[in-house]
């Protein structure tokens, strides 16, 4: 389960501006127009990690969307931890 805070950056307890500011400073560091010199492989992560901003703002900035987001995320049961860190690492580290 990807975490959506920690896709943009922001605390639980993060206010709707603080969350606002967060995706516009993602967005546009991940949009395909401020990449003009990046290679083709660098504009596909790119797009991926401006999918997952935007995914993460849409549920954050939500309050209904938020408040299931939080208790689905705190009632996760970590099966395999080695795996979650791979994960973790994975969303940190594209």
């Amino acid at each position: 389960m990807i975490n959506h805070f920690t896709v943009l950056g922001v605390k639980a307890s993060a206010k709707e501006d603080e969350i606002k500011k967060a995706y516009k400073r993602l967005s546009n560091k991940y949009h395909p127009d401020k990449l003009l010199s990046a290679s083709d492989e660098e504009r596909q992560q790119a797009a991926v990690q401006l999918q997952r901003v935007k995914q993460a703002y849409d549920v954050l900035s939500d309050k209904k969307l938020r408040n299931a987001f939080i208790k689905d995320f705190n009632n996760v049961i970590v099966t395999d931890p080695n795996a979650a860190m791979c994960e973790l690492w994975d969303q940190l580290y594209p």
